[in-house]
């Protein structure tokens, strides 16, 4: 992954020419060893979790988050991103401090939009393991993520429910949930969800709050189809 990280610095224009290794090593090993909550350090700390959790961090998952970064930061701040997180998957990271953290900077519907980032990462390359399901689940305990919602994300990836129930765990409902429950919690769902909440983050995270919204809507409609109600 190191070497991979190397090749895609180096295929930049100009090269990696101020952001090598061995310019940055220090600064890397003091933010890591003496954490003090910076964003893009809960971002990248978390990245190397779950890109290192089943054992393999593979060309894709690097290609989704490096195009995350590029939309978010730039070029040239996803270098030193990229620096960063090459050093972040050699080590182990306090996911207690790194999540307290987090909730100290970010309200719940940007944590929500954190999962669904980490979640992305997990299938990039199409193959959603135990292993990363489980470092998802100990994220989001330490983010004060509810079963409900998670399960809820994890619904919109298709990781956590089989096609005849995935509407329903969007909607983080059951099969068995009376009528005025079921539009109850569509509109609880609508509202936690609305793009409008995270439009602070910036015009991708909101486009990609579009579609999770979407996806909810599209549920609620599979759901009213199947119970027959308007």
């Amino acid at each position: 992954m190191g070497s991979i990280i190397d090749g895609y610095l180096s295929s930049q224009q100009g090269g990696n020419k101020g952001f090598s290794g061995n310019d940055l090593h220090g600064n890397i090993e003091s933010l890591l060893d003496n954490y003090n909550g910076d964003f893009n350090l809960i971002l990248v700390s978390l990245t190397a979790a779950v890109m290192r959790s089943d054992g393999t961090a593979t060309r894709s998952e690097l290609d989704y988050v490096k195009d995350f970064f590029v939309r978010q930061f730039g070029t040239e701040k996803t270098k030193q991103d990229l620096l960063l997180l090459r050093e972040a998957l050699k080590r182990d990271i306090p996911l207690d401090r790194i999540c307290a953290a987090a909730r100290g900077k970010m309200n719940y519907h940007t944590r929500l939009q954190l999962m669904h980032y980490l979640f992305g990462i997990a299938y990039a390359d199409g193959n959603f393991s135990p292993a990363e399901q489980n470092i998802l689940w100990k994220i989001a305990t330490f983010l004060e993520i509810t079963p409900t919602d998670f399960r809820t994300v994890g619904a919109m990836f298709g990781s956590t429910a089989t096609a005849s129930n995935r509407a329903y765990e969007v909607l983080g409902i059951e099969r068995n949930t009376p009528e005025e429950e079921i539009k109850k919690a569509y509109r609880q769902m609508a509202l936690k969800y609305h793009p409008d909440r995270v439009t602070h983050l910036g015009e991708d995270v909101r486009k990609a709050a579009e579609e999770k919204f979407k996806k909810i809507q599209e549920a609620y409609e599979a759901v009213k189809k199947e119970k027959g109600f308007a």
